[in-house]
């Protein structure tokens, strides 16, 4: 059973009636107007917290120019990826086989030909390695630069747990997403000419401009988001609710106590407009 709060008399259960035993306070509303005064406070300052990281995650995500580029170009290095980088074929008597370095290339290989894979590794040694080591090496550039490509698209939505850390992240995973997009140039050229230079009807190489595409997109991003880095984001928000929001974080970690403050624990305009407001009611009633 419980105690009474006043005079801490062990209460039982033939102790039914409202008022203690030996005190005599009720025990019902015994110490009401201290635990209203804390709930008040406590509505007060969760409020304030619950609408000052509203306003941050809304500015955070479109709450400026840049923020809302950011939005805009956030999709198109996986957009870009949809134009092939280079392609590798195999002519095969029975079946031709083609795998492009691009989103559709890929999700073919990893979803629906994922039995090419010892093909592509034999191959890798084989007669034909010349063209082959290209082609692999140009679809592993194309791998990376859809993880990149979907990690900036994650940061940039999740850009509201903190736009300089987040930005900044997405920036440089743009630029390596940018060396990764080079690169795959880069070894496209190198496949067509392996593949010209070999003149094998059956195992060639071809070029794709897509990677060019990538690198533009990924140039995009890493711009928009120093940018945005380098600005910030300016949240407005209302008088006193940054005030308690940072008295709330300390109540929660127990560095503060609520009994200790004040009500209202920040004097407004707002407050104070209202505490003249009842004041004006309670003199009107007493009069």
């Amino acid at each position: 059973m419980a105690n009474c709060p006043h005079c801490n008399r062990r209460l039982r259960l033939t102790d039914w009636r409202p008022n203690c035993p030996d005190c005599g306070v009720n025990l019902m509303f015994y110490g009401f107007e201290e635990r209203f005064y804390e709930d008040a406070k406590r509505s007060e300052l969760s409020m304030a917290g619950m609408r000052v990281g509203s306003k941050r995650m809304k500015a955070g995500l479109a709450g400026s120019l840049w923020a809302k580029a950011r939005l805009c170009v956030c999709f198109l290095p996986l957009l870009s990826l949809l134009m092939p980088w280079g392609s590798l074929n195999a002519q095969l008597p029975f079946a031709a086989q083609k795998w492009d370095a691009g989103i559709m290339g890929l999700v073919n290989i990893f979803m629906g030909n994922l039995d090419v894979a010892p093909y592509l590794q034999s191959m890798w040694g084989g007669e034909w390695s010349f063209v082959f080591q290209r082609g692999i090496l140009l679809l592993g550039a194309a791998v990376l630069a859809a993880v990149l490509g979907l990690l900036v698209l994650l940061f940039s939505l999740l850009s509201f747990l903190s736009v300089k850390r987040m930005s900044g992240a997405v920036a440089v995973m743009s630029l390596l997403g940018m060396l990764a997009c080079a690169g795959g140039f880069a070894l496209s050229v190198l496949l067509q000419r392996a593949s010209d230079a070999m003149a094998n009807p059956i195992f060639t190489g071809t070029l794709g401009y897509g990677a060019w595409l990538g690198f533009a997109a990924f140039a995009c991003t890493c711009v928009v988001n120093l940018l945005l880095r380098k600005k910030g984001v300016k949240v407005q928000f209302a008088e006193g609710d940054e005030e308690r929001a940072a008295i709330y974080k300390k109540v929660k970690a127990g560095e503060v106590k609520l009994e200790d403050l004040p009500y209202p624990v920040v004097e407004t305009e707002a407050t104070r407009e209202m505490e003249a407001m009842i004041a004006k009611e309670m003199g009107g009633a007493a009069a």
